[in-house]
């Protein structure tokens, strides 16, 4: 419950008027920002860190309340900013993240509705921040649920945009730039430009002198600037958190100069940039010559007269000559200015990314040009081949029936049973929960936060089917009987188990909610047994047995000491044993059937985090034994012509998401053969 002076808090930030900041006249400056590519300072978003006196103390949601309780409520306001940042210092957040009961701070712009959410793990992602938020204030609000736990939110400053200043370096007389709107293309924070790549898992590339950090941001379809030239934020939903630990480059001068770096999934959508606007830049793999060479740099670099202020920082794109290739640098007379910093340097001719745009150089001669660093630059290359944190993520070599699904960059891939080593075969469009292997048809079933569910071959070919309905809960994990053809799921919040009707994507509870945290779900297909993984912070995670009608639960044993945070649970039948991820150093697990004792196999060299999900896709021997009789017959036969009449899901033997002929002709080859 909230403290008086909680709920006197409130009911001030309710009533719309500024909360009241700790010596809020004495706003401390930003730091120097270092020097651009043009030998000026970076546009780095002029701001000022201004002290604020914000704290929840330890609050909890009523026990007697439903779920999403706001519990603590306040407004940040800083006269006459045209951005706000928030810092949090504490910010306690309980509940697993994977849950729909969680803990999670909801982040509102008074300007213009622009909202955020943040769960303990997007904080962490975040680096402690928020995103960027148009005007001069916003009202932040803890939501929590019973049983979570406490929660508390403290906050010393935030940062405040100031209005910025110009600087101007371009090729010739005038400034040709032109507006763009290429989603390629993203504002990096600091006052740089980025931009997505075809690597691995479509990440950045910029320039090394940005000195880009965990505490940047990259920002997509930016509005245009005010007309004094202060920069407008998209909404969170255009913004990305930079991996910290993705981060490589160097700042040597011309044509040593270079960064690559990944972001995480947005914390409101839960996409990866690609994943949310379907573009990205080619890499080249050499250099064109000068003659006839036209080179596109487009970036979020700032204005002056006689170019409207409502330019500056905003995107845009200007086409010019290549003027000059030696050794690691290009040069180009190409308009740019401060904030062009790590544009991409695009062959217009081809569409491919030969260089990253670093440094000035234009002036009124038309031999002048702006500089950059090659593409094919040996440590760029080195840095692509040999990539970190969220960019190595699902880098290595397919093979096997052990599956996972919902990495960092929402990667579906194998795992390793031998290395514990994880290798992308696929992607999903949104935050994996649980998995699912349908031995009968030979795909996997996904299921998001979002309860979208997705079939999905071993090849990585995904299918949306619905969205699944008869809950509200985000359903955490995922097994199917073939035998009986059930499909099951489980709500983590609340450990409600529930079968889900394949045709008409209906969940029905079975039994009643009986609590705990079961993040991993999956059948034992050698004796049709349900099991679980049940995360504890008290006595770790431990093998469970459920009950598949009632949903009862029995304890095989716990997986180690220490070991409290696996999401995903996945059966293997060759080896007869179960196979986990630990969320907390991201080894994967041999769990003992028998015992629940886990054994560590390897690091998966990805990043798994509060929701992913395994399956083993364990082979079926005969396709047309449909009743799972062990022989072929008749029965077979007018098992299947029961179901292929009516439509159902298990007549698309084919995988195609419908029921035609061709299942009825790839069942009909396969019964003749006998198999």
């Amino acid at each position: 419950m909230t403290s008086p002076f909680h709920a006197a808090y409130l009911l001030f930030a309710l009533a719309g008027l500024a909360v009241p900041a700790q010596g809020q006249s004495a706003r401390a400056p930003a730091q120097d920002p270092p020097a651009d590519d043009h030998g000026i300072i970076l546009p780095t978003p002029p701001f000022e860190e201004v002290p604020i006196d914000v704290d929840s103390g330890e609050v909890f949601a009523d026990p007697a309340g439903g779920n999403d309780q706001v519990v603590f409520v306040a407004m940040v306001h800083v006269t006459d900013a045209p951005w706000l940042r928030l810092r949090f210092d504490t910010a306690l957040l309980g509940g697993d993240p994977a849950n729909d009961n969680a803990s999670r701070l909801r982040i509102v712009s008074v300007l213009d509705g622009a909202t955020q959410y943040l769960t303990s793990e997007n904080v962490e992602q975040w680096s402690g921040t928020s995103a960027y938020f148009n005007g001069d204030a916003v009202i932040i609000e803890l939501i929590a649920s019973p049983g979570t736990g406490p929660s508390r939110l403290a906050m010393t400053s935030v940062k405040a945009g100031i209005q910025p200043f110009s600087d101007r370096t371009i090729c010739g007389p005038t400034d040709d730039r032109v507006l763009s709107y290429d989603d390629r293309n993203a504002r990096h924070s600091v006052g740089c430009s980025s931009w997505v790549i075809n690597d691995l898992n479509s990440m950045f590339m910029t320039a090394g002198h940005c000195g880009t950090t965990g505490s940047h941001v990259m920002s997509f379809k930016v509005p245009l600037s005010t007309s004094t030239g202060a920069k407008v934020n998209p909404p969170p939903e255009h913004q990305y958190a930079v991996n910290g630990a993705s981060v490589q480059g160097q700042n040597n001068g011309v044509g040593q100069d270079w960064g690559y770096f990944g972001v995480n999934v947005n914390s409101n959508t839960g996409l990866t940039p690609y994943q949310a606007y379907g573009m990205r830049h080619t890499l080249a793999t050499s250099t064109p010559g000068i003659t006839g060479t036209n080179i596109r740099i487009t970036g979020y670099g700032t204005t002056s007269a006689p170019v409207p202020n409502q330019w500056n920082q905003v995107q845009k794109t200007h086409v010019g000559p290549l003027k000059a290739n030696s050794g690691t640098s290009l040069g180009y007379h190409t308009d740019t200015t401060g904030g062009n910093s790590g544009s991409c340097v695009l062959y217009e001719n081809n569409n491919t990314a030969v260089g990253v745009h670093t440094h000035g150089g234009c002036g009124s001669s038309s031999s002048s040009y702006n500089n950059g660093t090659k593409i094919t630059y040996a440590p760029i290359q080195s840095a692509l081949a040999n990539p970190l944190g969220v960019c190595l993520t699902g880098k290595g070599v397919p093979g096997g029936i052990l599956f996972a699904s919902g990495d960092a960059a929402n990667n579906v891939g194998t795992v390793s049973p031998v290395t514990g080593a994880f290798a992308k075969v696929g992607e999903v469009p949104g935050i994996s929960q649980g998995m699912a292997w349908d031995k009968n048809r030979g795909l996997f079933y996904i299921i998001d936060n979002a309860r979208n569910l997705y079939t999905m071959s071993p090849s990585g070919d995904l299918q949306w089917l619905g969205t699944v309905t008869g809950t509200a809960s985000i359903l955490n994990g995922l097994a199917f009987d073939h035998v009986t053809r059930t499909l099951y799921g489980i709500a983590g919040s609340n450990g409600q188990l529930f079968t889900i009707n394949r045709d008409s994507l209906t969940a029905t509870a079975v039994g009643s909610a009986l609590g705990g945290n079961i993040g991993g779900l999956e059948i034992d297909s050698s004796t049709g047994t349900l099991y679980g993984l049940s995360d504890s912070l008290v006595v770790g995670t431990q093998l469970v047995i459920i009950n598949k009608t009632t949903g009862a639960r029995t304890v095989v044993g716990a997986l180690a000491t220490g070991v409290n945070d696996c999401n995903g649970l996945a059966y293997i039948e060759a080896t007869d044993d179960f196979w986990t991820i630990n969320a907390a150093n991201e080894q994967t697990l041999r769990i003992s059937k028998s015992t629940g004792v886990a054994t560590v196999i390897g690091s998966t060299n990805g990043l798994f985090g509060a929701s992913y999900a395994l399956s083993g896709a364990n082979p079926k021997e005969c396709r047309s034994d449909f009743d799972n009789s062990g022989f072929v017959d008749l029965e077979d036969f007018a098992l299947f012509v029961l179901y292929f009449e009516s439509g159902k899901v298990d007549a698309d033997i084919d995988g195609s998401g419908f029921v035609d002929l061709e299942d009825f002709d790839a069942f009909i080859s396969s019964y003749l053969e006998g198999c």
